[in-house]
């Protein structure tokens, strides 16, 4: 028999033992609803638009993280550090999740965020200078 032979043969037996839909199981949905509209909303990690979002989110039973980084973080330390925004949530086969986000309530939080990451350069600066200080004190 002839290598191509075998290799349709094989190639028409892998669509019998195949997947036969997207989801073994029925999906689960997450809505998600926010206050504030272009805000972009991450799912495991994962960006997967921008609210408003219309249509539910379908996702396999489990454990997903969701959260939001919204468009006023313009400090990249800020928009890639942890804003406490994250939600933890537990989707059944076949339910729905309702999340709302209230992002103007984040705005206190990312002051305090700034102001905790001024205060952690002003004191490293500081080390530093005791540093070389102390260098210079002692080549001398």
């Amino acid at each position: 028999m002839n290598k191509k032979h075998i290799f349709v043969i094989l190639y028409s037996l892998s669509f019998l033992i195949g997947q036969s839909s997207v989801f073994e199981s029925e999906p689960g949905f997450i809505r998600v609803k926010a206050d504030s509209s272009s805000v972009p909303i991450y799912l495991d990690g994962n960006l997967i638009g921008h609210t408003p979002i219309t249509n539910p989110i379908p996702v396999m039973e489990g454990v997903h993280f969701i959260g939001f980084h919204p468009p006023s973080f313009k400090d990249p330390f800020i928009s890639y550090g942890k804003v406490n925004s994250d939600k933890q949530i537990f989707v059944l086969s076949g339910d729905t999740v309702n999340i709302s986000f209230n992002t103007f309530l984040v705005d206190n939080n990312i002051k305090k965020i700034k102001k905790e990451y001024q205060i952690t350069n002003y004191i490293g600066i500081g080390m530093l200078s005791l540093f070389l200080y102390q260098l210079w004190i002692i080549s001398s």
